[in-house]
């Protein structure tokens, strides 16, 4: 009778480890589900602000627009490999007029559908027909906005995931130079 009731106070046991071992990975779960989500509200709370703000700069007639580099190609940094966090871009701003280009050739399903857009504008003509000059929507200029946010991790990801205090939030924006039409 005795050697039962160890084999069954060793199971409790056993039982007891197993629980703490799911409720951990539960607790990390949930966790990390807020985390993210905190992460995704605080990001899309700096594109709002930046965006605002992009776009007021970008209708007023007194501001200089800039012309954007595209990324051309990635660096892949002292380690050697893609897809690291010492992953550099390689910035070129001639190949933002093919990507221009290519934006506005796949923006609608068909020629047809930029007369649609040219008929119900108030827009002059010009500025609809920038479709078929890229080149003078690099002249005309972008407005860049941006801005990065330290969000402190909470201390039980730390431990267990991330192992560094902070997450860096970075917004960017890019907005067409209108000045004052629109």
């Amino acid at each position: 009778m005795e050697r039962r009731h160890a084999i069954l106070k060793g199971r409790s046991g056993q039982a007891m480890i197993e629980f703490c071992a799911g409720l951990l990975v539960l607790l990390l779960l949930v966790t990390g589900i807020i985390h993210i989500g905190r992460m995704a509200r605080i990001s899309l709370g700096i594109h709002a602000e930046i965006r605002a703000d992009a776009g007021q700069a970008a209708m007023r007639e007194d501001n200089f627009g800039m012309t954007p580099e595209a990324i051309s190609d990635w660096d892949s940094g002292a380690d050697g490999l893609r897809f690291t966090a010492d992953d550099r871009a390689i910035l070129n701003a001639v190949a933002a007029m093919s990507i221009l280009d290519s934006v506005a050739s796949h923006s609608v399903r068909s020629d047809e559908d930029w007369q649609t857009v040219m008929d119900k504008t108030q827009l002059p003509t010009s500025m609809v027909q920038l479709r078929y000059q890229t080149g003078l929507a690099m002249f005309l200029g972008f407005i860049h906005r941006s801005q990065t946010v330290d969000m402190r991790v909470d201390p039980f990801i730390t431990r267990m995931v991330y192992d560094a205090p902070e997450v860096r939030i970075k917004e960017e924006i890019w907005m067409p130079q209108m000045g004052g039409l629109y």
